[in-house]
């Protein structure tokens, strides 16, 4: 079972658009030594949908050589393609780099039948020895998970499950379902929000925004929560949950690329067609003030570039 804080970590390019390997390996290589325990690649935050087969397999290989500088940081390449093709050969390469799992969202786009999304995990399942994590985000592939679906894949060997929604009714039931059935299926929160009451329900991992630019209260929450420290968990959750709700007063990627460089770090650029407000944009001094209040709460320190 992976335990940890991980991240949907941010993709940096240069300013016309190819991937800044130098900047994105800084930024995994400052995560990693802040204490986030893995990644997530190329998923929304990543840049995924907007990178080739190419540069999302060069993430990859960059990711597994960061992660040797480090002791059992988790990689899990999200390989979700609109296919079944494309999707089938990343996981096949980022099998073969040696990553520790991977994860993809339904095909979206069009909209598919269940019968359809099932056949489509059975193949991506079929085409590897790693485990295998569905990505529940209906947001963007216009499809949402039922019990019935997880069950027929879960027999079928999925590894667990990505959830984004939060819908506690399905994510509980999953949860206990698989607990009550003693089978080997993870559900892993693909938002830091609820982290704290569903670890209680036995969840014991999230894919946390937060850590693209604020590792050091994720941390601090995952430490104080597995270490049995509820008012310190507690006071940290509650901090997370306000930087978080603030933070989203624009895209999460561009957000996360604002919030480096309002601590004093240079995040590269996103990719076009998304674009980063100019450097005298006021939010900016905005975000740093956010940052400074809630670290202050917490007694942490605010390193800045």
């Amino acid at each position: 079972m992976i335990q940890a804080s991980l991240v949907p970590n941010i993709t940096l390019f240069t300013k016309d658009g190819q991937i800044d390997e130098k900047k994105t390996a800084w930024h995994m290589n400052w995560m990693f030594s802040h204490g986030v325990g893995g990644l997530f690649l190329t998923g929304s935050y990543g840049a995924g949908p907007l990178m080739s087969n190419e540069e999302r397999i060069r993430i990859y290989e960059l990711a597994k050589e960061t992660s040797r500088n480090y002791s059992g940081k988790v990689l899990i390449p999200h390989v979700g393609c609109i296919d079944t093709k494309n999707t089938v050969e990343l996981a096949k390469a980022a099998e073969k780099i040696g990553v520790d799992a991977v994860a993809a969202v339904p095909p979206f786009y069009y909209k598919h039948s269940d019968e359809v999304v099932i056949q489509f995990y059975k193949e991506l399942i079929d085409a590897v020895d790693i485990p295998v994590f569905a990505y529940n985000n209906p947001q963007t592939s216009r499809y949402t998970f039922t019990m019935p679906v997880i069950r027929t894949l879960r027999e079928y060997g999925l590894a667990g499950m990505k959830d984004s929604p939060l819908s506690i009714g399905f994510l509980s039931r999953a949860a206990y379902e698989a607990q009550q059935l003693d089978k080997d299926f993870q559900v892993i929160l693909g938002t830091s929000t609820g982290w704290l009451p569903l670890y209680h329900m036995g969840v014991r991992a999230a894919i946390a925004g937060m850590n693209n630019w604020a590792p050091e209260v994720m941390t601090e929450l995952f430490r104080a929560t597995f270490a049995g420290e509820t008012e310190r968990a507690r006071d940290a959750y509650l901090v997370m949950m306000d930087l978080s709700a603030k933070m989203h007063f624009t895209d999460s990627t561009i957000a996360s690329h604002m919030a480096l460089y309002a601590r004093g770090f240079d995040a590269g650029f996103p990719r076009k067609p998304m674009l980063l407000p100019d450097a005298d944009e006021k939010k900016y001094q905005e975000i740093i003030g956010w940052l400074e209040q809630g670290f202050a709460q917490l007694g942490l320190e605010l390193e800045r570039g």
